[in-house]
């Protein structure tokens, strides 16, 4: 058997190899209970954003609304403050002077001029009153007082010497206008006041419209009552008198008599609690025949079963 060859069998194979498998990526869920957690903390956020967006506005409101008062207060206080500051212009005081001239001049012969003299000097939507029983009348001096601001509007106090028929006689009188640029323009009739110095004042408020009328006969009937008799006390009682019936009191003490207060000028507005009242009534200085109109209006109070003037204007 020496001579047999060898046989060599080649028995390398190809080894297989074990496949990968393929990784698929995973899907981003979310879950559906942190989906709501997440919207309600959303709302939640909104809700207290817009809160703090409501609050925020209704502070500003506030403030805007106490920032308007403060100024409306400081107006209030700066006009009473101002009385008697308002500087002097010599021609003011000589337009003034030259209407006070006129009014205060008067006779049977001249009224028709008169009339149409005073209408330059007076604002379009004021009547002059009649001469209201004047036969002869002329201002014999004039001293300027003061200017002062009352409610805002410009007010001149004057201590006139008035001689009628043959007699002088010494009153203050008040005399509203206004002013625009170089133009001037009395807006009120000139009215008996009390002298004023240098703590006083002219008058609380100015006369404005009134509201709705009373309906009830007997709360007007009482309201004209009172009315007649404040006006009576008002020319013949002092301040201090006067202080019973009015909460800012102001009194002629006798510087002139009531002459007339029909019943056709009181006007009765407001409620049956507190009404207000707008009477025109006539008045002649004491002891002369010096006479006039005056206007007055009344912001009452009811008080048991009278009234107490909580505010009184006169022009």
């Amino acid at each position: 058997m020496r001579g047999l060859p060898k046989l060599k069998v080649n028995f390398e194979y190809e080894k297989k190899q074990k496949e990968k498998a393929v990784k698929i990526p995973k899907a981003h869920t979310m879950d559906l209970g942190k989906v709501r957690k997440i919207v309600l903390l959303f709302l939640i956020g909104l809700f207290i954003y817009f809160s703090y967006v409501l609050v925020l506005a209704n502070a500003i409101a506030q403030k805007n609304k106490t920032l308007r008062a403060t100024v409306t207060t400081l107006s209030k206080k700066l006009d009473k403050a101002s009385a008697g500051t308002t500087s002097y212009n010599p021609v003011v005081g000589q337009y003034l002077a030259n209407f006070l001239t006129l009014y205060y001049s008067s006779s049977d012969s001249n009224a028709d001029s008169r009339s149409q003299q005073l209408s330059k000097y007076l604002a379009s939507n004021i009547t002059l009153p009649n001469n209201v029983g004047n036969s002869k009348m002329k201002l014999d001096s004039a001293k300027l007082n003061g200017i002062f601001t009352v409610d805002s509007v410009k007010t001149a106090q004057y201590s006139l010497v008035v001689e009628a028929d043959g007699k002088q006689s010494n009153m203050t009188v008040n005399v509203p206008y206004a002013q625009k640029n170089e133009k001037l323009t009395v807006i009120g009739l000139p009215y008996v006041a009390n002298t004023i110095d240098s703590v006083g004042h002219i008058g609380t408020a100015r006369f404005d419209k009134t509201g709705k009328t009373i309906n009830d006969s007997e709360v007007t009937a009482k309201v004209v009552k009172f009315t007649k008799q404040f006006a009576q006390k008002y020319v013949s009682s002092s301040t201090k008198d006067m202080s019973m019936l009015m909460s800012d009191p102001v009194g002629l003490n006798g510087a002139v008599d009531l002459v007339t207060l029909d019943d056709s000028s009181i006007k009765v507005t407001g409620t049956s609690e507190k009404p207000v009242v707008t009477a025109t009534m006539t008045v002649q200085v004491h002891g002369t025949n010096i006479m006039q109109v005056q206007t007055i209006r009344l912001d009452l109070k009811k008080q048991s079963s009278t009234y107490f003037v909580t505010k009184f204007v006169q022009a």
